[in-house]
């Protein structure tokens, strides 16, 4: 049996579902605007002229790659840190899960005790606590998909603009 305090509340569990699902927007929306970047930077680089002394022209290209290898670098630092989030998330997810099925074998237990006892009022209370019970696994169940699908939809999202992004590299 867990320690109770090792028993989060329902309303640390959505805190935590909402401050994950606010980090991989913030995480993924800074990894768009870094893919913005890199389109900006290739897309000067890719219309500029090159005209001017061979060591101007020189110097303005390296600077424009080192922009670009930059902003490359900067995306996947930016990547790597919404990738730990959402393995953090799934820890969390997988965490709930495991107190969803607690829950669930909890259930079959009290239910099977409910098949033994005798006395109405007994059997009213184990009702109450099989009620307790499945409305827990519902929230628990609820949580998890939410967390779920955030993940995936910034999985979703954090690919598209990799793809973008290699794209765009040299």
């Amino acid at each position: 049996m867990r320690k109770r305090s090792d028993t989060p509340t329902r309303s640390e569990v959505t805190d935590t579902i909402g401050e994950q699902q606010d980090q991989m927007s913030e995480g993924t929306e800074q990894l768009n605007l870094t893919a913005e970047d890199m389109d900006t930077v290739s897309d000067t680089f890719s219309v500029l002229d090159f005209e001017g002394s061979s060591e101007g022209v020189e110097a303005a290209k390296d600077s424009m790659e080192q922009a670009q290898d930059v902003t490359a670098e900067v995306f996947d630092h930016e990547s790597e840190e919404l990738d730990e989030i959402c393995g953090e998330a799934e820890e969390y997810q997988q965490d709930l899960q495991e107190r969803s099925d607690s829950s669930q074998a909890d259930l079959g237990k009290v239910s099977d005790a409910s098949g033994r006892i005798q006395t109405k009022e007994a059997q009213e209370e184990l009702g109450k606590a099989e009620e307790a019970l499945m409305e827990d696994m519902e929230f628990l169940d609820g949580q998890i998909e939410r967390a779920r699908t955030a993940a995936e939809d910034t999985k979703q999202t954090q690919e598209q603009l990799k793809g973008r992004v290699q794209g765009r590299r040299r």
